[in-house]
């Protein structure tokens, strides 16, 4: 995007556009020093091979070899192009979730540090002491002649109090605030975080005896008369270290209801422009908010060209999510999802499927005494299992439960005294007090695919992944380059 259409046209679209043309493929500026291969003609810099070999390494019990794992990388790869090639990458979903990973992780690199560790100072002050004070309060209602309204009067009351005019009396008579205006608009002291940041501000910062400027708030406007100072402890006030404080200016400045929200955007905004000068003349007709985003896509753009953390964070998440969103829709959802295929896989491979002792199979009910129990019986007669279950949840809810079964012994005390012999027990749901086995038998080994589907699910997972893989291999072009594996090799050692 060329500087002086940001300029001319300005607006959300064409910030969009930026946005979109920093994508992790067109950001290319970064000069990568060698190439480790190429999948479908696209090059995959050594430097993205090496970040994740050695990230990979130090997470591993046992260290995998550079052989062991380049093959894994190749499939990886061949992931991300088969996740791009069925367009996963162009979606408006994954964009968005792409960007927003892309800002939250940029934000370090933009915070100004000894500005937030000076705001930290400050609320550290504030902490010492309790301040007294008052406010004549109208209260936001997005009603626009209302609003205009109130500021009018508010900004004519502030020019009365100036010339003298009694502050307890324009509070009972104008405050909105219910709950201090009867008492001429008195506060009494209060510590710190008590009210929004710039409300607060005013009380810290107005001289004892003085009236503020109007301060706004999220919930209206307000004048406020600051007066005494006392120290916090009188008011049992537990002194916070200043790791705690830090981590609530933190908490409270990320939110556009505190003023110190804009505070920090705007010196971030002041260091950008230093950073980036070339950009000026594009954004200085743009609304802040727009002119600050052009600011951020630029920084995003130069951190990513210079700064091999940065780069490698973006590449691994973006490719991480291409990853996971391709496997998904081939190979974990497929397994999970196609009954025909799963059930084949199952008849095919049955003989693999075995238990080491008989197991129990039945439905297990449990009621709050014998009367509903017999009613339940008396109620079942020629339903399937399925069914059973339903009726009794449904018709039940506070009276019974229904659950199917398949254990081995020593899986569950109730089932082990109906179906093993073992000794009788006290259910754990104390308010259901009998219970009793529908349609129970012991199996020797497993009848169908639902007595051992989890099993057959990760292994018919795993051949879809293999057959997945093979698939990709011959569908995609990979190269090595023999040449730089060799320099890696020799840089290892």
């Amino acid at each position: 995007m060329k500087l002086n259409e940001i300029k001319n046209k300005g607006g959300k679209a064409v910030i969009a556009a930026m946005i979109l043309s920093t994508g992790i493929t067109a950001l290319n500026a970064k000069e990568n020093k060698g190439v480790i291969m190429t999948v479908d003609g696209e090059e995959v810099p050594t430097s993205e091979f090496l970040y994740l070999f050695h990230k990979n390494n130090s997470q591993q019990v046992e260290p995998q070899t550079m052989d062991e794992y380049l093959d894994l990388f190749q499939v990886y790869r061949l992931k991300v192009a088969e996740a791009k090639q069925e367009g996963i990458d162009t979606t408006a979903n994954f964009k968005k979730e792409v960007a927003q990973y892309r800002r939250e992780l940029l934000e370090p690199y933009i915070t100004d540090t000894a500005f937030i560790n000076s705001l930290v100072d400050l609320a550290m002050e504030r902490e010492k002491v309790a301040v007294e004070s008052s406010h004549i309060m109208f209260i936001r209602t997005h009603n626009e002649e209302k609003d205009k309204r109130s500021l009018e009067l508010i900004d004519s009351l502030r020019q009365e109090l100036l010339n003298g005019a009694d502050f307890i009396e324009l509070a009972k008579k104008y405050s909105e605030d219910k709950f201090s205006a009867d008492k001429g608009g008195y506060l009494g002291f209060t510590l710190a975080g008590t009210f929004p940041y710039g409300f607060e501000t005013a009380e810290y910062d107005t001289p004892e005896g003085e009236i503020s400027d109007i301060v706004e708030s999220h919930v209206g406007w307000h004048i406020v008369k600051s007066g005494a100072r006392k120290p916090a402890e009188e008011f049992n006030h537990p002194a916070r270290s200043y790791d705690e404080i830090k981590a609530d200016v933190l908490r409270k400045s990320a939110s556009p209801f505190d003023t110190r929200f804009f505070e920090i955007r705007r010196k971030n905004m002041e260091n950008l422009k230093k950073k980036h000068p070339k950009m000026l003349a594009a954004i200085e007709n743009l609304p802040e908010d727009e002119a600050y985003e052009v600011l951020l896509v630029e920084e995003e753009i130069a951190q990513y060209a210079s700064n091999p953390d940065y780069h490698n964070l973006v590449d691994e998440y973006t490719n991480g999510s291409l990853l996971y969103e391709v496997s998904v829709k081939n190979v974990w959802d497929k397994a999970s999802n196609d009954e025909e295929g799963l059930n084949n896989y199952y008849v095919a491979n049955r003989g693999k499927y075995t238990w080491d002792a008989p197991h129990a199979k039945g439905i297990l009910v449990q009621a709050v005494n014998d009367s509903v129990a017999d009613v339940i019986k008396a109620n079942i007669g020629g339903m399937s299992p399925d069914e059973t279950v339903k009726y009794i949840r449904t018709n039940f809810k506070k009276e019974a439960t229904a659950d199917k079964f398949n254990m081995a012994k020593g899986a569950n005390p109730m089932v082990d005294h109906l179906m093993f012999g073992e000794a009788e027990t006290t259910p754990k749901i104390k308010s259901f007090k009998t219970y009793f086995i529908v349609d129970g038998r012991i199996v020797e080994s497993p009848e169908e695919l639902n007595d051992v589907k989890s099993l057959v699910v990760s292994d018919y997972q795993e051949q879809l992944e293999s057959d997945w893989v093979n698939s990709l291999r011959s569908k995609h072009t990979v190269e090595i380059n023999q040449k730089e594996l060799k320099n890696i090799r020799k840089s290892l050692k």
